[in-house]
């Protein structure tokens, strides 16, 4: 049977009740896999005994052992609020196999396929190993696959931020708090959230989300794709504890036109021209980003650095870093995970004379 595709930016979207105000028509979100039943010796079947091998050595990893310690010494950390991050964090859409492929449909099943709960758990430790200490999640993640086995067996001990979806500001709260509940250590609202608050003109919705969170003791943030929802909050004088905002160029084959670009595109129908939206660009305005950000004084953590896999990792994190980011969150695959540590070791060590100064 073929898998179920899990969903997508605009299908999400529909189950949170917010396309039919856009004009978009819904879609149905499905669950990713999880294996019930693990062989506690061997774990699970792999096609490689290397795959194998390295799986054992992750889930029995001890990372309070001084060689393990060292290795995460190597990366460098900021600090959101009071807690000590690294300047790489992971992103989750790998989980929620939110791929991001513009029209290479494969991608999603290959994707769904190959990230078993066991292989996400295997990322996670890897992560940890190279001095990636924390991650974004969603709630669903752990409806997806049992993650909270990852701290429970796997000894894990990586922080996690999340994301809480939703435009019903009626609702945030509540939502916010199951996040919590499951482990959290820190919470922003959601890009799609103060995108589309701010273009339905309910930008007071982003103030009530802020304040919301604001009333528990976690470092809150603010995040968005396009940039006004950042100028919006520092013309309110918000001052959350970070800021996630996108940033990349847009010298990449699948960008389209700056002329044909629209506030709300990412929330609409795909198109089939080449020269539109069609899920291959997340920051629209990196020019006026990387102008306006200069001055904010706010730790700014920078996603899709790499544009969804369409820029070169060498050159996406030495752009976002060169450029002023004090973070990036970057979404990976297990095998990626080594390779992406040493070209931000290098991207940071070469930023020194970057005009941005390091907010944290």
């Amino acid at each position: 049977m073929k898998p179920k595709k899990n969903p997508n930016r605009r299908e999400l979207l529909t189950t949170l009740g917010i396309l039919p105000v856009l004009g978009i028509s819904s879609s149905s979100f499905s669950k990713g896999k999880s294996q019930d039943k693990v062989d506690a010796l061997t774990g699970p079947t792999f096609i490689t005994r290397s795959d194998q091998q390295d799986y054992a050595r992750l889930k029995t990893m001890d990372l309070s052992d001084p060689k393990i310690v060292a290795k995460q010494k190597k990366m460098p950390v900021g600090k959101i609020g009071n807690l000590k991050l690294g300047r790489i964090i992971s992103g989750s859409n790998l989980i929620s196999m939110n791929m991001h492929a513009r029209d290479l449909d494969y991608v999603q099943d290959l994707a769904a396929n190959y990230n078993t709960e066991e292989r996400i758990f295997m990322t996670l430790k890897r992560c940890e190993e190279y001095g990636i200490n924390s991650i974004v999640l969603k709630n669903h993640n752990f409806k997806q696959f049992r993650l909270s086995q990852y701290w429970d067996q796997w000894r894990g001990k990586m922080k996690w931020i999340a994301d809480v979806i939703t435009t019903d500001i009626d609702k945030y709260e509540e939502l916010l708090v199951e996040h919590l509940e499951l482990g959290a250590s820190a919470a922003y609202l959601w890009g799609g959230a103060s995108d589309i608050w701010y273009y339905q003109k309910k930008q007071d919705n982003i103030i009530k989300a802020f304040e919301i969170m604001k009333k528990y003791d976690i470092p809150v943030g603010i995040c968005a794709h396009r940039l006004e929802p950042i100028m919006f909050c520092e013309k309110e004088g918000l001052v959350p504890d970070f800021y996630i905002k996108t940033l990349h160029h847009d010298r990449y084959w699948s960008a389209h036109p700056k002329e044909n670009r629209r506030f709300i595109e990412m929330f609409e129908k795909e198109s089939p021209k080449h020269a539109e939206y069609h899920d291959n660009m997340f920051c629209h305005d990196h020019e006026e980003t990387i102008a306006f950000m200069q001055d904010v004084k706010v730790p700014w953590i920078a996603f899709k650095v790499l544009a969804a896999g369409a820029i070169p990792p060498q050159e996406g994190i030495k752009f976002a870093f060169d450029c002023g980011a004090d973070f990036i969150c970057l979404g990976m695959f297990d095998f990626q995970i080594k390779l992406d540590v040493e070209f931000a070791l290098k991207a940071i060590a070469k930023s020194k004379h970057r005009k941005r100064p390091w907010i944290a």
